[in-house]
This record gives C-alpha cells, sequence and structure tokens, in this order.
C-alpha cells in the first residue's frame, strides 16, 4: 500500500511522463524484460531514464545489433519467441 501512495503522490507532483516512469522504476523496480513479472527487486541495475548520452549509445548499439542480427544467434532466438508471445496492438 505504501508503494501505491508513493506514486499517487507523484502524479500530484508532475505532469512529466518521463519523471513518472522513473519515480515508477524506483518504487516498484523495472520488473523482467522478457517474461511478465511487472515489479520487484531489479535482475539488472538501472540506469536514469535522463541520461540522453547513455540512451543514445544505447539505440545505436541496437541498431548495430539488428541491422546484424544473423550474427547474433541467441539474440535472434530470443527475439522471435518475444515477436510470438507479444503483440503491441
Amino acid at each position: 500500500m505504501v508503494g501505491t501512495t508513493k506514486r499517487l503522490e507523484a502524479l500530484l507532483k508532475t505532469n512529466n511522463g518521463f519523471k513518472l516512469a522513473e519515480i515508477d522504476l524506483k518504487i516498484r523496480g523495472p520488473g523482467e524484460f522478457i517474461g511478465t513479472k511487472q515489479s520487484g527487486i531489479p535482475d539488472l541495475a538501472m540506469a536514469s531514464l535522463a541520461d540522453m548520452t547513455l540512451i543514445k549509445q544505447a539505440r545505436t548499439e541496437a541498431k548495430l545489433i539488428l541491422k546484424n542480427i544473423n550474427s547474433h544467434p541467441l539474440i535472434s532466438e530470443k527475439l522471435s519467441e518475444f515477436n510470438k508471445n507479444v503483440h503491441f496492438e
């Protein structure tokens, strides 16, 4: 119940979606990247959503991986599984 109250208080304090997401991440944790777990202890250390340098670096690396997806068979396999199970509609 404490987490719910903190999240509601955050809604009252800001209307910035990125800031709200960052607060929610701190309260609930990131969940799983591939899976159904939505909250709890983070599996990975999460960086700030406001770290634009890191976000740009991650985007660049992701584009390189996707461009050369065939040379990354494990990532390709997980991506294929993910696409079968998740629909963004």
